[in-house]
């Protein structure tokens, strides 16, 4: 019955990730056998009910205690954790990633300004993460020391003490269904990579050689001007695919409408990338005699070869991504 499977997802779900399965079977069977043979809904919340608040019950199973905050504010304190401390990890490696790369390269300098990227990325990083953390824990502290009631109950993330009715505003999510919460965090990051490249690229793609300053990019891959005249086309796929991961995030599981909206993302992505890479005179004159003389070739010959390698390997994984997503969506699940 859902309602069960919802009941043991809001179990599962606090517990540690190795042991979830296991527990899941293990209080399925102790439901069922609390039920009678010809049991309906009124039977399920009776035992819900009395099984008490999944929160209370998931911190029986867990080894770890539930008091870092307190009993009756934990669960909330953690999902406030989790929501909040990756979108602002993820937004401060966004801002030192586009402060390097809106400046000018010293000296072609590429390899030393990525490594800077990546240091003082981390230490952005870990400086958020610390500072989102004790300022949410010290609100939460407080809010807890405020509190003069005498219920200590959990409550859930409508404030209120917890009864199976609340299962209803919980959506049941699937494992085979289910989308990770790092493809949320990696969508968001690959979004702000390929932008930047794409804005960026006279400074990033193209041929490298060591100076005095290190490795450094003396022809460019790209001619930007032709470039930057699709940037229109660009900034729509740049926020269609940021509101299709907010979109992701909200539903939590692939549907048919969140396959068919990815599906047309992709097309939508395919065609602005094969218009733009088929357009001539993309490539620098200079970047291709340099490619050609590497591998023995003529320009034209180049030219066609990374033309049409692109342009095959985009149609190839779009399809892929596609069919991939549909799959998912197509997943039957049965409920127990």
């Amino acid at each position: 019955m859902k309602t069960i499977n919802l009941y043991i997802q809001e179990v599962t779900r606090r517990l540690p990730e190795k042991s979830r399965e296991d527990i899941g079977l293990e209080l399925e069977s102790t439901i069922y056998d609390m039920l009678p043979e010809d049991y309906d809904e009124e039977d399920v919340k009776e035992a819900l009910q009395s099984l008490g608040n999944p929160a209370i019950l998931a911190s029986k199973y867990s080894e770890k205690p539930m008091h870092l905050i307190g009993p009756k504010y934990f669960d909330v304190y953690t999902s406030f954790l989790k929501l909040i401390l990756p979108i602002s990890i993820i937004l401060s490696l966004i801002t030192v990633v586009a402060v390097k790369v809106l400046n000018p390269v010293e000296g072609g300098a590429v390899l030393e300004t990525i490594l800077e990227i990546i240091g003082e990325g981390i230490w952005h990083m870990l400086t958020v993460a610390i500072h989102t953390f004790f300022w949410i824990t010290v609100t939460f502290a407080i809010v807890e020391r405020a509190d003069k009631e005498n219920n200590r109950s959990p409550i859930s993330m409508n404030f209120k003490p917890w009864t199976p009715d609340d299962l209803k505003m919980v959506t049941y999510l699937p494992k085979e269904k289910r989308i990770k919460n790092y493809e949320f965090h990696f969508g968001l990051i690959w979004t702000v990579i390929w932008a930047a490249i794409y804005f960026y690229a006279d400074r990033l793609i193209g041929v490298y050689e060591n100076g005095d300053n290190g490795l450094r990019l003396v022809s460019p891959a790209f001619d930007q001007d032709i470039l930057l005249s699709f940037w229109p086309w660009v900034v729509l796929l740049i926020i269609g695919e940021v509101a299709l991961t907010v979109y992701k995030y909200m539903k939590k599981q692939w549907t048919y409408r969140l396959a068919s909206l990815q599906s047309l993302y992709e097309l939508a992505t395919t065609v602005v990338f094969v218009v733009i890479i088929t357009r001539s005179n993309l490539f620098t004159t200079e970047f291709l005699q340099k490619t050609g003389e590497l591998f023995d070739t003529t320009s034209s010959k180049i030219e066609a070869s990374m033309t049409w390698g692109l342009v095959t390997i985009s149609i190839v994984y779009t399809v892929i991504a596609i069919y991939d997503v549909y799959k998912k969506a197509n997943i039957k699940v049965k409920d127990r």
